[in-house]
Protein backbone atom coordinates (compact mmCIF):
# COMPACT_ATOMS: atom_id res chain seq x y z
CA UNK A 1 0.00 0.00 0.00
CA UNK A 2 3.20 2.26 0.68
CA UNK A 3 4.68 1.61 -2.69
CA UNK A 4 1.28 2.49 -4.23
CA UNK A 5 0.63 5.59 -2.28
CA UNK A 6 4.31 6.85 -3.09
CA UNK A 7 4.27 5.93 -6.89
CA UNK A 8 0.31 8.10 -6.87
CA UNK A 9 2.11 11.05 -5.14
CA UNK A 10 5.13 10.99 -7.82
CA UNK A 11 2.58 10.32 -10.55
CA UNK A 12 0.61 13.96 -9.10
CA UNK A 13 3.62 15.75 -8.30
CA UNK A 14 5.02 15.00 -12.10
CA UNK A 15 1.59 15.95 -13.33
CA UNK A 16 1.39 19.36 -11.52
CA UNK A 17 4.74 20.07 -12.56
CA UNK A 18 3.87 19.74 -15.96
CA UNK A 19 0.76 21.45 -15.42
CA UNK A 20 2.24 24.00 -14.23
CA UNK A 21 5.15 24.43 -17.41
CA UNK A 22 2.74 24.32 -19.68
CA UNK A 23 0.37 26.73 -18.19
CA UNK A 24 3.21 29.11 -20.01
CA UNK A 25 2.27 30.18 -23.23
CA UNK A 26 5.83 29.91 -24.12
CA UNK A 27 6.23 26.12 -23.39
CA UNK A 28 5.57 22.99 -25.18
CA UNK A 29 5.55 18.98 -24.37
CA UNK A 30 7.34 16.33 -26.41
CA UNK A 31 6.87 13.28 -26.15
CA UNK A 32 9.74 10.96 -27.51
CA UNK A 33 9.23 8.94 -30.92
CA UNK A 34 7.81 5.19 -29.45
CA UNK A 35 9.78 2.32 -30.55
CA UNK A 36 7.99 0.43 -33.36
CA UNK A 37 7.10 3.26 -34.93
CA UNK A 38 7.77 4.88 -37.95
CA UNK A 39 10.39 7.86 -37.95
CA UNK A 40 7.90 10.02 -39.74
CA UNK A 41 8.85 14.36 -39.46
CA UNK A 42 6.88 16.73 -39.56
CA UNK A 43 8.26 19.73 -42.01
CA UNK A 44 10.68 21.75 -40.42
CA UNK A 45 11.37 19.44 -37.99
CA UNK A 46 14.21 17.02 -37.34
CA UNK A 47 15.00 14.13 -35.30
CA UNK A 48 18.20 13.83 -32.51
CA UNK A 49 19.05 10.59 -30.93
CA UNK A 50 21.47 9.37 -28.57
CA UNK A 51 21.66 7.99 -24.87
CA UNK A 52 21.42 9.18 -20.99
CA UNK A 53 23.77 7.38 -18.85
CA UNK A 54 22.98 8.49 -15.20
CA UNK A 55 26.17 7.18 -13.57
CA UNK A 56 26.04 6.20 -9.34
CA UNK A 57 28.39 3.72 -7.61
CA UNK A 58 30.22 3.08 -10.87
CA UNK A 59 26.87 1.98 -12.48
CA UNK A 60 24.76 3.50 -15.04
CA UNK A 61 21.36 3.23 -13.16
CA UNK A 62 19.24 3.76 -16.46
CA UNK A 63 21.08 0.49 -17.54
CA UNK A 64 20.69 -1.41 -14.66
CA UNK A 65 18.15 -3.94 -13.95
CA UNK A 66 14.84 -1.92 -12.93
CA UNK A 67 14.23 -2.40 -8.96
CA UNK A 68 11.74 0.70 -8.95
CA UNK A 69 10.83 3.11 -11.59
CA UNK A 70 13.46 5.59 -12.94
CA UNK A 71 12.61 8.31 -15.28
CA UNK A 72 14.97 11.10 -16.75
CA UNK A 73 13.10 14.01 -18.59
CA UNK A 74 15.04 17.73 -18.94
CA UNK A 75 13.50 21.16 -20.30
CA UNK A 76 15.23 22.56 -23.31
CA UNK A 77 14.95 26.57 -24.51
CA UNK A 78 15.38 26.81 -28.58
CA UNK A 79 17.91 29.62 -28.86
CA UNK A 80 16.51 32.06 -31.24
CA UNK A 81 12.64 31.72 -30.05
CA UNK A 82 12.91 31.39 -26.47
CA UNK A 83 10.19 28.67 -26.33
CA UNK A 84 10.65 26.19 -23.85
CA UNK A 85 10.35 22.64 -24.21
CA UNK A 86 9.48 19.90 -21.83
CA UNK A 87 10.50 16.28 -22.20
CA UNK A 88 9.51 14.04 -19.52
CA UNK A 89 10.11 11.79 -18.97
CA UNK A 90 12.50 11.75 -22.20
CA UNK A 91 14.04 8.17 -21.14
CA UNK A 92 13.45 5.26 -18.54
CA UNK A 93 16.09 3.26 -19.77
CA UNK A 94 19.07 5.21 -21.54
CA UNK A 95 18.15 5.38 -25.18
CA UNK A 96 15.54 8.47 -26.69
CA UNK A 97 14.52 10.00 -30.04
CA UNK A 98 13.39 13.35 -29.99
CA UNK A 99 11.23 14.99 -32.62
CA UNK A 100 12.13 18.94 -32.52
CA UNK A 101 11.78 22.34 -34.76
CA UNK A 102 15.30 22.83 -36.80
CA UNK A 103 17.45 25.20 -34.24
CA UNK A 104 19.88 25.68 -31.51
CA UNK A 105 18.83 24.31 -28.20
CA UNK A 106 20.24 24.66 -24.70
CA UNK A 107 19.34 22.33 -22.02
CA UNK A 108 18.03 24.25 -19.20
CA UNK A 109 16.77 21.89 -16.47
CA UNK A 110 17.29 17.58 -15.64
CA UNK A 111 14.78 15.75 -14.06
CA UNK A 112 15.57 12.30 -12.06
CA UNK A 113 13.50 9.80 -10.56
CA UNK A 114 14.69 6.64 -9.67
CA UNK A 115 14.76 4.63 -5.81
CA UNK A 116 15.93 7.61 -3.52
CA UNK A 117 13.09 10.15 -4.67
CA UNK A 118 12.59 12.66 -7.35
CA UNK A 119 15.49 14.74 -8.21
CA UNK A 120 15.79 18.42 -10.33
CA UNK A 121 19.03 19.80 -11.39
CA UNK A 122 21.41 22.06 -13.84
CA UNK A 123 24.38 21.02 -16.26
CA UNK A 124 24.33 23.04 -19.26
CA UNK A 125 24.68 21.43 -22.52
CA UNK A 126 23.73 22.35 -25.77
CA UNK A 127 22.67 20.43 -29.41
CA UNK A 128 21.33 21.49 -32.73
CA UNK A 129 18.60 20.00 -34.54
CA UNK A 130 19.04 19.95 -38.53
CA UNK A 131 15.61 20.52 -40.23
CA UNK A 132 14.85 17.22 -42.51
CA UNK A 133 17.64 15.02 -40.95
CA UNK A 134 18.70 12.60 -37.93
CA UNK A 135 21.26 14.07 -35.84
CA UNK A 136 23.45 11.80 -33.32
CA UNK A 137 23.86 13.72 -29.90
CA UNK A 138 26.30 11.12 -28.15
CA UNK A 139 26.09 8.85 -24.73
CA UNK A 140 25.63 12.15 -22.21
CA UNK A 141 27.07 10.54 -18.92
CA UNK A 142 26.00 12.04 -15.95
CA UNK A 143 27.67 10.82 -12.65
CA UNK A 144 26.82 11.97 -9.26
CA UNK A 145 29.55 13.50 -7.20
CA UNK A 146 27.88 12.48 -4.36
CA UNK A 147 24.97 11.64 -2.82
CA UNK A 148 23.25 13.96 -0.04
CA UNK A 149 20.20 17.04 -0.42
CA UNK A 150 22.68 18.57 -2.84
CA UNK A 151 24.58 16.74 -5.08
CA UNK A 152 27.51 17.83 -7.41
CA UNK A 153 26.85 15.90 -10.82
CA UNK A 154 29.74 15.79 -13.50
CA UNK A 155 29.03 15.85 -17.27
CA UNK A 156 30.63 14.65 -20.41
CA UNK A 157 29.60 13.03 -23.65
CA UNK A 158 30.75 9.63 -25.43
CA UNK A 159 30.78 8.83 -29.10
CA UNK A 160 29.26 5.61 -29.73
CA UNK A 161 27.76 6.40 -33.29
CA UNK A 162 28.03 2.57 -34.62
CA UNK A 163 26.14 1.04 -31.56
CA UNK A 164 23.45 4.11 -31.24
CA UNK A 165 22.84 4.03 -35.49
CA UNK A 166 22.60 0.64 -35.47
CA UNK A 167 19.80 -0.08 -32.53
CA UNK A 168 18.20 2.97 -33.93
CA UNK A 169 17.53 0.38 -37.25
CA UNK A 170 16.43 -2.24 -35.22
CA UNK A 171 14.17 -0.40 -33.15
CA UNK A 172 12.03 1.97 -35.45
CA UNK A 173 10.39 1.06 -38.23
CA UNK A 174 10.44 2.28 -42.12
CA UNK A 175 13.55 3.72 -44.11
CA UNK A 176 15.98 6.06 -42.04
CA UNK A 177 17.83 8.89 -43.73
CA UNK A 178 21.37 9.56 -43.10
CA UNK A 179 22.53 10.61 -40.05
CA UNK A 180 24.80 12.92 -38.97
CA UNK A 181 26.95 13.37 -36.07
CA UNK A 182 26.44 16.56 -34.68
CA UNK A 183 27.67 15.61 -30.44
CA UNK A 184 25.99 17.83 -28.19
CA UNK A 185 28.40 19.91 -25.54
CA UNK A 186 28.53 19.42 -22.22
CA UNK A 187 29.28 21.83 -18.90
CA UNK A 188 31.67 19.57 -16.95
CA UNK A 189 29.56 20.22 -13.60
CA UNK A 190 26.56 21.60 -12.27
CA UNK A 191 24.21 19.83 -9.63
CA UNK A 192 21.02 18.32 -8.42
CA UNK A 193 18.61 18.68 -5.89
CA UNK A 194 16.49 16.37 -4.26
CA UNK A 195 12.83 17.47 -4.20
CA UNK A 196 11.64 14.84 -2.86
CA UNK A 197 12.62 11.72 -1.33
CA UNK A 198 11.16 8.41 -1.13
CA UNK A 199 10.80 6.50 2.08
CA UNK A 200 12.80 3.10 1.65
CA UNK A 201 10.61 0.11 1.46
Amino acid sequence: MTAYRNLLNACLAAGAVASLLLACTNTTLVRPVEPGTNLVETPGHGLVFGRIAVIRDGEDQLAAPPSSPKEFGWILMQAASGKRYVASPLTENGPFALELPGGSYEVIKLMYEERAGWWEGRLPASFSVKAGELVYLGTWEITFMNLGPGSRISGGVVNQFKEASDDLKQTYTGKLQPITLGLMESALQGYFSLMRPRAEQ
